[in-house]
């Protein structure tokens, strides 16, 4: 009995230290520090984004994760992170075990088989790294099933023409075989990924339906002999430089079903939910929409930007006038292609005209415009030179027709107006009678002794006394004198104008602000801000949104070379088009210009061209 007792000791004290070494196994496992990664398969299809789950144990403070690049897989973090502390107790001593969750997207570019590479991170001087996880990538029939397209309407459009872009995104509609069902376009659009998708250009419009709680509804359509659920956003698009335009990163992300059930919620309703879902994404394969430049040639005189097709209707008040008079023209331009950008749009240029030109006072003020429907409407003051003038000729307004790819101008009808001399004050003699002293051009003075000498000679006066040499002299220099007093007057007001300030300094600026720049030569939109400022500057207007379109305005309104306009133009588009294309623009050019364009544009002269009424 004493030998069994001592044995059954003897066991119980070997399980007791069996029961203890597990214990102490379990509890330095459940507490180790280590790197796990997890995913939910390891068969998956091209272009349909896996989810990798990685979780950090038991580490305070650490670097990273990080992963070595794969070819054929695309890896990248997803936002956000999950941290949770777990409790357990071992011998009556409670201890923590914290988890920080990470999720990566490993997204295969090509069939075949692939390794997730091992994430790491850095913690105390140590590494710790997953293992890495054998993938295999077959053929996906995604495209079958979702698809994102860019399609511009319309899809060739011209500089300064208005279109709209469309994002489509076609979702072929599920159909369960063993419920009989087959979901509606508003499940389909729920199965999209809002948050985990990257809208590109497309994300404020479709933000704002979302905030006003609405959403694009699905249009059945056949495509490539399959039915699709085509849901649209659109956005107005209004080009500045050609080429395909720039929509960002657009990735559409959902989880379609491949399985549908049947149950029962908390409230006994029976409900239909998702058994099975495979997660893909897609990517616009093109953007089908193509700016085109305006042609150079065939581009009529006075063509100021407009592309579209329009009518021009003009109104002119009043039409009896005297000479000098101003004549209120309205000038309204109707789009008849729907497709014009208004608000950009400029009046018609009067002062090229020849039949203006010759008969004509015209403003040098741009003439102001109000948008009206898919009319815009400016007014312009005019004045008839002469009395010979009858009518107020037709208008030109030349224009881009884009739907013929062709110059085109257009016309308005001839406004009969009664141009009547202007009143002039005659002086008449005392001794005058009779009408035809009345309508004499010639005003007759009478001759007084000792007072006023209108018709003596000036020997008379001379023999008289009256009139001096001294006194003819300062007489003489009196209108001279009077004459120069306006002139300094202007300038001393011009000198304290800071529009003129501003004009003798704009180069100077222009150049300060280039030189500051020489360790880092200016990029393309920086030079085009420059420039601006110096035009803005350099004509006497405020710099805020001050436009190339301005510019161009302005120099032929201050009569500059239409070469140098020309050359100004081309500058200042291919300022534009490096922001996009990368095309190089060299501050000498920019220098070049400036020294040309100071040498035209005095401030007096443009002053005066400016400020007439």
């Amino acid at each position: 009995m004493r030998t069994a007792a001592s044995t059954l000791r003897v066991h119980d004290f070997v399980a007791s230290l069996l029961v203890c070494a597990l214990v102490l196994l379990w509890s330095g496992a459940a507490h180790a520090q280590s790197v796990v990664a997890q995913v939910a398969t390891t068969k998956v299809f091209v272009s349909e984004p896996l989810r990798v789950t990685v979780k950090i144990l038991n580490l305070e403070a650490f670097d990273g994760p990080s992963f070595e690049e794969v070819t054929g897989l695309e890896i990248k973090r997803l936002p956000g992170e999950q941290t949770s502390v777990g409790m357990t107790t071992v011998n009556g001593r409670m201890r923590q075990q914290r988890t920080v969750s990470l999720n990566f997207e490993v997204l295969a570019t090509a069939v075949g088989e692939f390794t997730i590479p091992a994430f790491a991170v850095d913690a105390g001087g140590v590494r710790y790294e997953s293992k890495p996880i054998e993938i295999s990538v077959a053929a996906s029939d995604g495209a079958k099933l979702l698809m994102v397209r860019v399609v511009g309407e319309p899809s060739t459009i011209y500089l300064g023409q208005q279109g709209v872009l469309n994002l489509e995104v076609l979702i072929r509609p599920f159909n369960d075989a063993a419920l009989g069902i087959t979901l509606d376009e508003q499940s389909m659009w729920s199965l999209l990924d809002m948050q985990g998708s990257t809208w590109g250009v497309f994300g404020p419009a479709l933000q704002k339906m979302l905030s006003e709680n609405r959403r694009p509804r699905g249009e059945l359509r056949v495509v490539d002999d399959e039915e699709f659920l085509v849901f649209s956003v659109s956005k107005p698009f209004d080009p500045i430089a050609a080429g395909t335009p720039a929509v960002g990163e657009i990735r559409v992300r959902m989880e379609y079903p491949t399985r549908l059930q049947r149950g029962n919620d908390f409230l006994f309703q029976n409900r239909l939910s998702l058994a099975g879902s495979r997660s893909m994404s897609a990517t616009p394969d093109s953007t089908r929409a193509i700016v085109l430049p305006l042609p150079e040639g065939g581009r009529p005189a006075g063509f100021n930007g407009a592309v579209g097709s329009f009518e021009i209707l003009v109104v002119a008040k009043p039409h009896e006038v005297a000479v000098g008079d101003p004549i209120t023209l309205t000038m309204r331009l109707t789009d008849t292609t729907g497709s014009a950008e208004l608000d950009g749009l400029q009046a018609p240029l009067l002062a090229p005209q020849s039949n203006f030109a010759s008969g004509f006072r015209i403003s040098s003020e741009p003439a102001a415009g109000t948008v009206e429907g898919r009319s815009k409407i400016f007014t312009q003051s005019i004045r008839a030179l002469g009395e010979a003038v009858r009518e107020i000729p037709a208008i030109e307004f030349p224009y881009f027709d884009p739907s013929v790819g062709e110059y085109k101008v257009a016309r308005s009808i001839p406004i009969a107006i009664t141009v009547k001399p202007s009143a002039i004050v005659r002086l008449a003699s005392d001794e005058s009678a009779g009408d035809s002293q009345i309508n004499s051009t010639k005003p007759a003075f009478t001759k007084v002794e000792g007072g006023v000498l209108a018709n003596a000679s000036i020997e008379e006066c001379l023999t008289r006394e009256t009139v001096t040499p001294t006194f003819m002299t300062v007489t003489a220099a009196i209108p001279i004198a009077l004459a120069l007093v306006p002139l300094l007057v202007a300038r001393a007001r011009r000198d304290r104008d800071p529009r003129a300030q501003r004009h003798a300094r704009a180069r100077h600026e222009l150049e300060r602000a280039l030189a500051a720049a020489h360790d880092a030569p200016p990029d393309a939109a920086t030079l085009e801000a420059l420039l601006l400022e110096y035009f803005a500057s350099r004509l006497g207007v405020a710099s805020e949104g001050f436009s190339r379109k301005d510019v161009l305005a302005l120099l032929e309104l201050a009569r500059v070379d239409p070469q140098l306009v020309e050359e100004t133009d081309q500058l200042l588009r291919r300022c534009e088009r490096a922001r996009y294309l990368g095309e190089a623009v060299t501050t000498n050019t920019v220098l070049n210009l400036a020294h040309r364009v100071d040498a035209v544009t005095p401030f007096s002269g443009l002053a005066t061209e400016r400020t007439v009424a």
